[in-house]
């Protein structure tokens, strides 16, 4: 988006706002908990590695006849990628097979070319039939909450201006598409999944802030003892999610929580965002290696450019939020930064302008040079940047990627005469084409009239989590085969970054690449001006292994 291009907020922005800033506090930079991080947590199954970064054409990457209880169809879509090496270019692999399965003859991969494909594996014979509550010899039990309110969809319709597709019919199509697409590519050992889609009582929005715990937990009880679910991968907010591990129902999208919480509440609570404790790690070691010695203010805007540097931290008001703010400014203040100031704000769509015009004004009087903005992407777009261009203030903008900020998409919504000075880190790879992904093909192998729902791509690859799981497990399916099975995947290295399990581990991305913002850049996933940039071809990095010293920000990529 332009500096030019009119970014007040209309009447149906103001309706819908609080799902989506709900929604974008569950991807803050900060989360709860923090621990120290185990030395084992930087040689699980996935080395620090250099994405592909290149997308190829979408076809078929492979053929072949359908395999028993599974296998390769007709293809799968491809974009280049590499998979998890062992340092000189051999895939590894633990050698683990599922009980009950033995290795495919004929291919390593169960979808050739697909960088997060598990092992191939095959199955004959009985698969235990029911071995646990919403297993049976056919099927796989699957809910979906589905929960009153408008969506996300409208908040990007009225900021960007583009129509999408988010009606719930065809949210609950994506679904059910993707869960065809992947019981015929992957081995599930002769069952099926059953997607039961139902109306829960509880909010959204109190949820992702904490609240609404006893229609959370009502909503569960739901899924396992009316639905007799096994899993549930609508589990994005920490009550429903800590909820449905309790009724022992596997769950997929707790946003953010610490590394102990889902430790806590093994074998069931997975999520595809990295753990708070995590997010909190890579922050600090990022800045800390890249920033220390750097003591002015390289990136901001004529009036700034050269002063010694000096930090403001800007994140809701929450508490479970400020816990993780305060432990990081812990970290960084003993490694020598001077963070001047913690600035909050209120979850409060009517009195946002207003907000972000005092916070703004706070920041310049203060004469901060560098903002670490934990901030949900809507109080960027709508609040923080155009105030910040209306006191001519030009500050420096650090970034940990996330509130899908990292994706283009959402980062073209920010007004560039402020975004083209932000810089930091992201957890992802670079974003794939939007009509050339893993994720749109996938749909249009079965769906070749019609087109997904707005956010198809979230709902494609956290779907992939599962359909791991399930294949790993082997054919005697219960929530520990799913979790041994889960910690023996090799991993891979594709658009969302690299994946891996392990103990303590129940997120698939533990290590981020370098990205700065271009506003001329064209968008390789909606070939529209406005991209990040990435550093050394995309080099990624475990908290802990980040190179010290200055990096070449706004020069290379």
């Amino acid at each position: 988006m332009t500096s030019s291009q009119n970014l007040t907020p209309t009447r149906s922005v103001f309706r819908s706002y609080a799902p989506l800033a709900a929604a974008a506090l569950a991807f803050l930079v900060m989360a709860s908990t923090v621990e120290p991080l185990p030395r084992e947590r930087l040689t699980r199954n996935v080395r620090p590695q250099t994405a592909a970064g290149s997308s190829g054409p979408v076809g078929d990457a492979a053929s072949g006849g359908a395999q028993p209880g599974g296998g390769v169809i007709d293809g799968t879509p491809g974009v280049a990628g590499r998979a998890a090496t062992d340092g000189s270019g051999q895939a590894r692999s633990r050698g683990y097979v599922p009980p009950g399965a033995q290795p495919c003859a004929d291919r390593a991969q169960q979808v050739p070319g697909d960088p997060y494909s598990p092992p191939c594996y095959v199955f004959s014979g009985n698969n235990g039939g029911g071995t646990v509550r919403g297993v049976t010899k056919d099927e796989i039990i699957v809910t979906v909450r589905q929960l009153e309110g408008p969506s996300a969809a409208e908040i990007f319709a009225d900021i960007s201006g583009e129509r999408v597709n988010d009606s719930p019919e065809a949210a609950m199509d994506t679904v059910k598409a993707y869960a065809e697409y992947f019981q015929r590519r992957f081995n599930f050992y002769g069952r099926k999944l059953r997607v039961e889609f139902f109306k829960g009582q509880g909010s959204g929005s109190e949820e992702l802030l904490g609240g609404g715990r006893e229609k959370a937990l009502a909503d569960a009880v739901k899924a396992a003892k009316e639905h007799g679910a096994f899993a549930d991968i609508s589990g994005i907010t920490i009550p429903y999610a800590d909820a449905l591990s309790r009724q022992q129902v596997v769950n997929f999208g707790a946003p953010y929580p610490s590394r102990k919480w889902f430790v806590d509440r093994r074998p069931y609570a997975w999520s595809l965002f990295p753990d708070g404790t995590n997010v909190v790690e890579a922050s600090v070691s990022w800045i800390t290696a890249r920033l220390v010695g750097q003591k002015f203010a390289e990136y901001a805007g004529p009036a700034y450019k050269g002063l010694p540097r000096k930090y403001a931290v800007i994140a809701p008001e929450n508490a479970e939020y400020q816990e993780s703010v305060n432990q990081y400014i812990t970290k960084v203040q003993g490694a020598g930064f001077n963070i001047a100031m913690n600035l909050k704000y209120k979850l409060d769509i009517n009195s946002m302008p207003n907000q972000a015009s005092n916070i703004i004004a706070q920041v310049k009087d203060a004469g901060i040079t560098s903002l670490i903005c934990a901030c949900d992407p809507v109080m960027l777009a709508l609040g923080l940047t155009a105030k910040a261009n209306e006191q001519d203030y030009e500050p420096e903008w650090l970034t940990s990627g996330l509130a899908f900020v990292e994706q283009d998409l959402v980062a073209q919504l920010i007004d560039d005469d402020q975004w083209k000075r932000a810089f930091g880190i992201a957890y992802n790879a670079q974003p794939e084409p939007l009509n050339r992904s893993f994720p749109y093909a996938a749909y249009k192998l079965q769906r070749p009239s019609d087109e997904p729902a707005f956010g198809f791509e979230e709902i494609y690859y956290q779907m992939y989590l599962f359909a791991i799981g399930l294949q790993m497990a082997g054919p005697n399916l219960t929530p520990q085969a799913f979790e041994n099975g889960m910690f023996a995947y090799p991993g891979g290295l594709g658009p969302r970054g690299s994946w891996g399990f392990g103990e303590g581990d129940y997120t698939p991305m533990d290590d981020f690449r370098e990205i700065w913002w271009s506003p001329t850049r064209i968008s390789s996933q909606n070939n529209k001006p406005g991209a990040w940039v990435q550093l050394n071809s995309g080099a990624r990095y475990f908290p802990g292994t980040v190179p010290r010293g200055r990096s070449p920000y706004f020069e290379q990529g």
